[in-house]
């Protein structure tokens, strides 16, 4: 019973998430909008960037947890993007900042992290569930890519954009994502 408990509490745990508008939705999959935001950002080289997270997401979370310019802790939030250009291995890992920080959000105090003003940007995302790794996401993008091709949309090439929304800690109904660039 403990161990129900446990996992409920991990699944229901209420965290900000990123906006977005559903513009269409496909039931398997959603045309979005997400307005210009400002996230927290670092930017890294890897064939496997979801597989070599680690590394980024403590810097990142180091910020969140109060190492900024205002030494105050800042709320998790979803999701942890990753912005990912396939051809080169560069890509983006990215936090969402709250809402109550976005007009004046702490200015980031280590090297390599920065704040990023997101513009605003419409893409075809798919939604699953598990602990994906890089080949998972890859299939999932090119399901979506075939889905948002198939409905005459005109989709970008690059970045590919995968997200999670979940804690590492939470085992049911995890929440994955891929984005494609609408053009």
């Amino acid at each position: 019973m403990l161990l129900l408990l446990v996992l409920i509490s991990c699944v229901a745990a209420e965290i900000e998430i990123a906006p977005y508008t559903v513009l269409t939705d496909h039931t398997s999959w959603e045309e979005r909008e997400f307005p210009a935001m400002k996230w927290i950002s670092v930017d890294g080289v890897s064939s496997t960037p979801n597989d070599d997270s680690s590394q980024y997401f403590y810097r990142l979370f180091n910020y969140i947890d109060g190492q900024n310019a205002e030494g105050i802790k800042i709320d998790m939030t979803a999701p942890v993007s990753f912005k990912i250009n396939q051809g080169t291995g560069n890509f983006t890992m990215s936090f969402f900042i709250p809402m109550v920080h976005q007009e004046n959000p702490p200015l980031p105090i280590t090297d390599g992290l920065y704040i990023e003003e997101r513009p605003t940007m419409v893409v075809a995302a798919k939604r699953f569930g598990g602990y994906p790794n890089e080949d998972k996401f890859l299939q999932e993008a090119g399901e979506l890519r075939e889905l948002a091709l198939g409905s005459g949309l005109t989709v970008a090439e690059e970045p590919l954009w995968t997200a999670g929304y979940s804690a590492p800690f939470q085992i049911v109904f995890r929440r994955n994502e891929v984005w494609l660039e609408l053009e």
